[in-house]
C-alpha cells in the first residue's frame, strides 16, 4: 500500500497545533494532523475550560504587541466560526509595591501606552466586594483583558482546519519522524502507520522533548491544579461575576482567578505549584490538601467566594529555564518547525503562534520577531 502524502503534517492538536493546522489549511495546504489523545481530552497543557488573555504581560513587557495581535485574531476566529470564545473583563495584577507582578505590569502599560489605573486594597474591595486583600496590596488595572474559553477555542480551530480540508486523526501517538528518501519527512505512529509530507510541525507540548531528543531542550514539566468554586452568596452581590481576570502575589505565591461563570464556577488557584513530573506517569487526581491550600486563601482574601469546590483537575505546564517560549525551525531539518514550553502563559498567543509556525515551514521565515524564542539560546554555541 503506498504511503499517504500531504503538504504538511502537524503533530499535537492542543492550542498551538490546532491553530497551526487551521492556518496551514486556510493557506491551501493539504494537512494531516495527529493527536495522541482523543478529541477534547485535556491531558496536556491546553485542556480545561478557561484561560486568561492579558495585554499587560507583566512577565515580559515586550510580548504586549504579540498579545494585542492575538486578541484581534481570537475575535476574528469568533467571526469565522460563530463560537463565543473571548469574554472581555479587564485585568487586575497586584501585590506589594515593588513586587514582580506590579512592576512588570507597570512596565507593560508604560512601554506600550496602555490605559490603566492603580488601585489600593480598599479601592479594590469597594469595586469588587469579593476581594479582601492584604492592606499593602496595590494593583494595576487594565481594560483590555479577559477570559478565553479554551474548549471552544480549540474546537473552533479544529473546525476551521476541517472546513478547509485538513485530515485530523485522534488517538494516534507519533513515535518517530525521519527524512524521507525522496525529500520531505516521514512520520510514524505507535501502530506503525507512516505518512509523508514536505513540511512537519511539532506541537506536542509536554512531549516535545520526546520528538526532538537531539536538541536536548531543557524542558521541565510542572503539575498544575486549576480549581473552580461555587460562591456561597449570590455572585452578583459579591461581584464574583464582575471581577476582572486577576493575579495577586502574596508571600511569594501568585494566586489567580477568572470571573464566575454559571456553567463553570469561579476559577481560583495557584500559578506554578512547583511540582515537576514525568508527563506519562503524572497523578491526575487533585489531592484534598491542595484544595485546602486554595480554600485557605479564599477564607482570608475572598471569603464571599469560599463555597463548595465544583471541579478540580490536573494540567501540565512545559517550562523553560527562562520561562520564555520555544518557537523555532529545526537546525538540522529546515522543513520542520516546533513550538512549546509556554511556561503557563502561552495559551493566549495561540492564533499568532499558529501563523508563525505556518510561515516557518512554508516560507522559511516569518515577519514576527521570534529571535527571543530560539532554541539555541540554551546552548553555548549559537547557530551559524
Amino acid at each position: 500500500m503506498p504511503m499517504e502524502t500531504y503538504d504538511a503534517i502537524v503533530v499535537g492538536l492542543g492550542a498551538h497545533g490546532s491553530a497551526t493546522a487551521a492556518e496551514l489549511a486556510r493557506r491551501g495546504q493539504r494537512v494531516l494532523a495527529l493527536e495522541r489523545f482523543e478529541r477534547g481530552e485535556g491531558r496536556g497543557s491546553s485542556g480545561g475550560w478557561s484561560r486568561m488573555i492579558r495585554l499587560a504581560h507583566y512577565e515580559r513587557p515586550w510580548l504586549v504587541p504579540l498579545a494585542a495581535a492575538s486578541w484581534d485574531r481570537w475575535r476574528a476566529l469568533e467571526a469565522e466560526t460563530g463560537a463565543s470564545i473571548l469574554r472581555e473583563t479587564g485585568g487586575l495584577y497586584g501585590g506589594p509595591l515593588g513586587s514582580s507582578i506590579v512592576e512588570g505590569a507597570l512596565a507593560s502599560v508604560g512601554d506600550h501606552d496602555l490605559p490603566f489605573e492603580i488601585l489600593d486594597a480598599d479601592e479594590i474591595h469597594a469595586r469588587w466586594p469579593v476581594f479582601e486583600l492584604a492592606e499593602e496590596t496595590v494593583a494595576v488595572l487594565e481594560a483590555k483583558a479577559g477570559a478565553l474559553r479554551a474548549d471552544r477555542a480549540n474546537d473552533a480551530h479544529l473546525e476551521v482546519a476541517e472546513r478547509h480540508g485538513a485530515d485530523l486523526r485522534f488517538g494516534r501517538r507519533v513515535v518517530d519522524w525521519r527524512p524521507a528518501p525522496g525529500g520531505g519527512f516521514e512520520v510514524e505512529d505507535a501502530i506503525g502507520v507512516v505518512a509523508g509530507a514536505a513540511h512537519l510541525v511539532l506541537t506536542a507540548g509536554p512531549w516535545l522533548g520526546e520528538l526532538t531528543p537531539d536538541l536536548a531542550l531543557p524542558l521541565r514539566i510542572e503539575r498544575e491544579r486549576p480549581m473552580w468554586w461555587e460562591p456561597p452568596v449570590d455572585p452578583a452581590t459579591s461581584g464574583a461575576d464582575r471581577v476582572p481576570v486577576w493575579v495577586v502575589e502574596e508571600a511569594g505565591t501568585a494566586w489567580y482567578g477568572i470571573p464566575y461563570d454559571r456553567d463553570l464556577g469561579f476559577k481560583v488557584s495557584i500559578h506554578h505549584w512547583n511540582e515537576f513530573i514525568d508527563p506519562d506517569t503524572v497523578e491526575r487526581t487533585v489531592d484534598p490538601a491542595d484544595a485546602e491550600r486554595v480554600r485557605d486563601f479564599l477564607r482570608r482574601r475572598m471569603p464571599a467566594a469560599n463555597g463548595p469546590l465544583r471541579h478540580a483537575e490536573v494540567c501540565l505546564y512545559a517550562n523553560t529555564p527562562d520561562e520564555i517560549f520555544v518557537i523555532d525551525r529545526h537546525p538540522a531539518a529546515p522543513g520542520i518547525a516546533f513550538a512549546s514550553a509556554c511556561s503557563g502563559t502561552g495559551y493566549k498567543f495561540a492564533p499568532v503562534i499558529g501563523e508563525i509556525l505556518a510561515d516557518l515551514v512554508t516560507d522559511g521565515s516569518t515577519r514576527w520577531p521570534i529571535e527571543p524564542f530560539s532554541a539555541d539560546r540554551f546552548t553555548s554555541a549559537p547557530r551559524g
